[in-house]
């Protein structure tokens, strides 16, 4: 019987009703943080005022100080780090923008038989696209304009008599929002492109000349921060169902888009420096408590009756299971459906806290009563310092040595991102190190599995391009509509690419 290890990411758990990165980012930044703030001030009444950790380590008053948490100032950080980081990202989704409307619409009743009867006009006849264009620098978002249903948003807006003005203000907004930052992200790559290269010939090479472009910039409040705020601010529960459409595209394309790794990035540090930066200190911690609570409400919620790639690993009798590692961080929904199984949990989880003091981690009774600070360990892959513990150390040490056991890798839900590179190193070492091949199950993007498997090359910064191996699988997670993947993974077609021996 074949040996296999295993590596889950966030997209094996979208069956099961978890939420998406991005919609998870979207979902934190508009989450009450009251309970958050209660358990870190009950965790700072635990500490001995007369130890040691608190005479030097926390600041004077430390006990009765003010506990402040991050609030809508930290937008523009977020909004910046999304477009400098993803700017090509939300061009191309902003251009695709029927792609994000088309499931939405199919939720709504006779949305055809509503455009005609409400602007009379019929669904082919509206378009925008010979009346509306970017000018040549931003020519590259034009296909915006070719969209059916921004065309249906601009009309409606232009032309329908809505019956509440707060209607129509709201989706002029959502519009706007949706324009700011499509423009933001081509701003970034102009604005990029010109401080890379002010001149189209320098022959004299200059160093005087290297900084002259550096005094362009994207302003970020008006390239997508408003279109954050009006999302974290505004209801749609009683308008229109124009508006409603319109709000749901713009919180989707948020979802699909949104980068909160600089507000981990840049605050992150702040927990080794309390007695000097307490407002900071405070605010990260809440922040990942906060986090930290709404994936367990996430976890609470998940559907058990559905079926997924948990279940179907769970029920099968065709391999070895010989190791399982995630990059997600709950507990409950893996090990339920995995029950009995050893789970590596390579980005901490809900049970596992971090003392940034002594650099371990604790569990989540041990936190219970612990008389220093800790935080919730959730996002170990922005914060360097826990991957030194000697605990998360031995959790990577573990799985590359259970992997090194396996015939093949199988990933599942994993983006193999940069900010994932403490993973990504593991299973490249595994690959041009010890050549393992590794298999990737994934839906259908529409791009050819031979593209998919240079591109993920790329990312992973391998050579062996012959050592990765995409298997497409549909809503059922077979291949072809009729093999499931756990069959599949191991059948002769697949191995025989391998050059791996069957041991069934």
């Amino acid at each position: 019987m074949n040996k296999v290890g295993f590596l889950f990411g966030a997209g094996a758990e979208i069956a099961y009703g978890m939420p998406t990165g991005g919609k998870f980012a979207l979902d934190i930044f508009q989450k009450n943080t009251t309970n958050a703030k209660d358990i870190f001030k009950k965790n700072r009444e635990r500490i001995n005022k007369s130890s040691q950790y608190a005479s030097k380590w926390l600041p004077q008053d430390y006990d009765s100080k003010r506990v402040a948490t991050f609030r809508e100032s930290i937008f523009e950080n977020i909004i910046k780090d999304t477009v400098v980081n993803n700017r090509n990202s939300i061009i191309n989704r902003i251009n695709k923008l029927d792609d994000i409307a088309r499931p939405l619409v199919d939720s709504v009743s006779k949305f055809k038989d509503t455009l005609l009867e409400e602007l009379e006009i019929s669904y082919q006849d509206i378009n925008i696209n010979q009346q509306l264009k970017y000018n040549n620098y931003f020519q590259d978002g034009n296909d915006l304009f070719n969209s059916k249903y921004f065309a249906i948003l601009l009309t409606y807006y232009n032309q329908f008599e809505f019956e509440k003005d707060i209607d129509k203000e709201l989706l002029g907004d959502i519009v706007k929002s949706i324009l700011q930052i499509h423009i933001g992200a081509m701003s970034e790559n102009l604005s990029r492109n010109i401080q890379e290269n002010i001149f189209s010939t320098d022959d004299l090479e200059l160093s005087i000349f290297d900084d002259l472009g550096n005094n362009l910039s994207v302003n970020y409040q008006s390239a997508g921060v408003k279109g954050l705020e009006l999302l974290y601010r505004s209801s749609t529960k009683e308008a229109h169902y124009i508006v409603k459409l319109a709000f749901k595209i713009l919180e989707q394309i948020y979802a699909d888009i949104l980068d909160y790794k600089s507000v981990i990035d840049s605050n992150w540090h702040y927990l080794y420096i309390p007695k000097n930066e307490w407002g900071k200190f405070c605010k990260i911690s809440i922040f990942l408590h906060s986090v930290r609570e709404y994936i367990e409400e996430c976890a609470s919620d998940y559907n058990a009756e559905n079926i997924g790639y948990y279940d179907d690993l769970n029920s099968q009798e065709n391999f070895e299971i010989k190791t399982i590692a995630t990059s997600n961080y709950v507990n409950t929904l893996i090990g339920d459906k995995l029950r009995g199984k050893n789970i590596i949990f390579l980005n901490g989880s809900v049970n596992d806290f971090y003392d940034p003091y002594l650099n371990i981690i604790i569990n989540k009774a041990e936190y219970e009563n612990y008389k220093n600070f800790a935080v919730p360990l959730i996002f170990t892959q922005s914060g360097t310092k826990p991957m030194t513990s000697i605990d998360m150390s031995k959790k990577y040490v573990e799985y590359y040595s259970e992997l090194l056991q396996s015939d093949f890798i199988c990933s599942v839900g994993f983006g193999f991102n940069e900010d994932d590179e403490h993973i990504n190193g593991i299973i490249r070492t595994a690959i041009e190190r010890e050549q393992k091949h590794l298999i990737i199950v994934a839906p259908d993007n529409g791009e050819s599995i031979n593209i998919r498997e240079e591109k993920l090359a790329s990312k992973l910064k391998v050579s062996s391009i012959d050592k990765i191996h995409y298997v497409i699988v549909d809503n059922e997670r077979k291949v072809n509509n009729e093999i499931l993947w756990t069959e599949y993974i191991v059948s002769d077609e697949l191995l025989n690419k391998m050059e791996i021996s069957s041991h069934a």
